[in-house]
C-alpha cells in the first residue's frame, strides 16, 4: 500500500487539531497507509497533552516557541518515511475516502508531483473559492490585491483570473497551486525541492512551494476529493500588525525568489506608497485623539 505521512502544525487549536487528527486516521487501511505527524507551536491549550497516547499511529514534535510554519512542516516530513506527503492545517477535516481519492490520483499518473482536493465549507458541497485554486501572484494581481481591488470587486478581470473565481471547481484540472491548507504532495518531489522554503514565516510559503515543484511535474486540483475546513483558526489570536508584517515579508521575498527585477521593485515602491498614505491619514487621527483624550 501507498503510504502517507499527514504532517499538521497546530498552535492552540486543541480541538480542531483533535478532529483533524481522528479525520485523517479513519483513511488508514483500505489501500493507504497513513501516519500523523502534528507539530505543536508551544500551545498552551494542552494540545500536546491531548494527543499523547491518543493513537500509536500519531507523532508529537513539540517546539519551545511559534516556529515558522515552514519549517514545522519540515520538522513534520521528515518525522516519518513515506511514499506521500499529505500537508494539513490544523483546522481541516477529511471527508471519507478523500485522502484515498487524492492517492490514487497521484498513484495513477507519475507525471504529476501533487495534488490538492475540494476545499468546502462544513457540512457541505459549496467550494470556498477563497480558499480554493490560485494562480501564481504577479504584479498586477498583487497591486489588486493590496489596493482592496479584489476584496471590492473580486469580479474584475485581473483578480477574477488570479483567485480562481473562474476555475470551474466541477471538474478535475491542473492549476497552479491549490490550497496549501490541503496539499498531497510527492515525497521525492518534495525532498528533491528540499521542502519549505524555511526564511518565509507565514503566508507564501506554500505558494513558493507549489512554484519550485512545477519544476518537476504537474499539480491538480481533484473536484470529487472533499475536506471541510472550518477557517480562522491559525490566525485567530494574531494582531493586524502581526499578520500584515507576516503577510509583506511573504510577498517581498517571494517576489524576490520568483519574479523579475522590475516587479520587485513595484511591489515594495506600492507597499511604501500605501505605508506613506496611512500615516498621513493616521497620524492627525491619533494625534487629535491623544489631545482630546489627555488631562486638562
Amino acid at each position: 500500500m501507498p503510504s502517507v505521512n499527514t504532517v499538521i502544525v497546530t498552535r492552540n487549536t486543541r480541538d480542531l487539531t483533535l478532529e483533524c487528527v481522528r479525520s485523517s486516521l479513519s483513511e488508514d487501511g483500505d489501500g493507504v497507509e497513513v501516519r500523523v505527524t502534528v507539530v505543536d507551536n508551544d500551545s498552551t491549550d494542552g494540545t500536546a497533552e491531548a494527543l499523547r497516547g491518543l493513537d500509536d499511529r500519531v507523532t508529537v514534535i513539540e517546539n519551545q516557541h511559534n516556529a515558522a510554519y515552514g519549517v514545522a512542516c519540515n520538522q513534520g516530513a521528515r518525522a516519518a518515511a513515506s511514499d506521500y506527503v499529505l500537508i494539513l492545517n490544523s483546522d481541516i477535516v477529511v471527508r471519507p475516502g478523500s485522502l484515498r481519492k487524492l492517492v490514487s490520483f497521484l498513484e495513477a499518473d507519475d507525471g504529476h508531483v501533487a495534488a490538492g482536493g475540494r476545499i468546502v465549507d462544513p457540512g457541505t458541497d459549496r467550494v470556498q473559492v477563497g480558499h480554493a485554486a490560485r494562480r501564481f501572484p504577479n504584479f498586477p494581481s498583487q497591486a489588486a490585491q493590496m489596493l482592496g481591488l479584489e476584496r471590492n470587486w473580486p469580479s474584475n478581470p485581473v483578480s477574477r483570473r488570479a483567485g480562481g473565481w473562474d476555475l470551474d471547481y466541477e471538474l478535475t484540472q491542473e492549476v497552479d497551486q491549490p490550497p496549501g491548507s490541503c496539499l498531497l504532495i510527492r515525497r521525492r518531489a518534495f525532498d528533491d525541492v528540499d521542502g519549505f522554503d524555511e526564511n518565509f514565516f507565514y503566508w507564501f510559503e506554500d505558494v513558493d512551494l507549489c512554484r519550485r515543484l512545477r519544476d518537476f511535474g504537474r499539480i491538480s486540483y481533484v473536484h470529487d476529493a472533499p475536506f471541510e475546513h472550518f477557517g480562522g483558526a491559525t490566525f485567530a489570536t494574531w494582531s493586524k500588525e502581526e499578520m500584515a508584517r507576516s503577510w509583506y515579508a511573504g510577498i517581498f521575498r517571494y517576489f524576490a525568489t520568483h519574479r523579475p527585477l522590475a516587479e520587485v521593485i513595484g511591489i515594495r515602491a506600492l507597499a511604501f506608497s500605501l505605508a506613506l498614505i496611512r500615516t498621513v491619514v493616521w497620524l492627525p487621527r491619533e494625534t487629535k485623539r491623544a489631545f482630546a483624550t489627555s488631562p486638562a
